[in-house]
């Protein structure tokens, strides 16, 4: 019985140094399974493909960013030739409108004061000068536009031009080629040979410019567009 107590207690000891030796070799085994270049070829094959498949997900993001980058490229571009083509074509709108000031070569028709001219002759003068291609016309610096009225105020006694009255000389302004506007108002029994039969002869000059004023804008109370 002695001496199976002296052998039990040196085995004990055995035991756990043996344990601690096999703790030890787990451990420096797991460091060496850590490093790099002491890992098996299965190993470095799975990082390298882990590492293949990242570089080709950043290349694929890379690629998507670009492509994102060129398309808000492409909408900027667009976008401002998108504005600068509108621009240009409310400008033309406006010009064409009267809405605007312009200038341009022409004639100038100026009536003396002491002529015994009526409204309608007025008007007459200014359809010939758009029959004669005018590009541009006013009477007494207001722009003539398709929403002008001319006409008598029986209460003032006088000839108006939207509501302003017509002081005279007057002087109607066409813009556009002044050869033609020329022609055109020195037809034979045209306009100013029908004015000649009252006497009345106004003074017709061709410019090399002339500036126009623009219209203010019409008012619409019941014109809607279609939709």
């Amino acid at each position: 019985m002695d001496n199976v107590k002296k052998w039990r207690t040196p085995v004990l000891i055995v035991f756990l140094l043996l344990g601690i030796l096999i703790s030890v070799q787990f451990h420096t085994q797991q460091i060496f399974r850590s490093d790099l270049s002491l890992q098996s070829t299965d190993d470095l094959t799975l990082i390298l493909k882990g590492l293949q498949d990242k570089r080709a997900n950043l290349e694929k993001e890379s690629q998507d960013l670009e492509q994102q980058q060129q398309a808000l490229d492409n909408d900027t571009t667009n976008g401002a030739s998108l504005v600068n083509n509108l621009t240009s074509e409310s400008k033309q709108l406006k010009i064409a409108l009267g809405l605007i000031p312009v200038k341009g070569p022409g004639v100038t028709v100026t009536i003396p004061p002491d002529s015994n001219i009526v409204y309608l002759d007025l008007v007459d003068i200014i359809n010939e000068l758009w029959a004669s291609q005018a590009e541009a016309i006013s009477l007494n610096n207001q722009r003539v536009t398709p929403w002008t009225t001319i006409y008598w105020n029986k209460e003032k006694m006088t000839i108006t031009i939207n509501g302003a009255d017509v002081t005279f000389p007057c002087t109607i302004a066409a813009i556009g080629n002044p050869d033609t506007l020329m022609s055109g108002l020195q037809l034979l029994g045209g306009v100013l040979d029908n004015l000649a039969i009252y006497k009345i002869y106004p003074t017709v000059q061709r410019s090399s410019e002339l500036n126009l004023p623009g219209a203010s804008s019409p008012v619409f109370q019941y014109l809607q567009p279609v939709q």
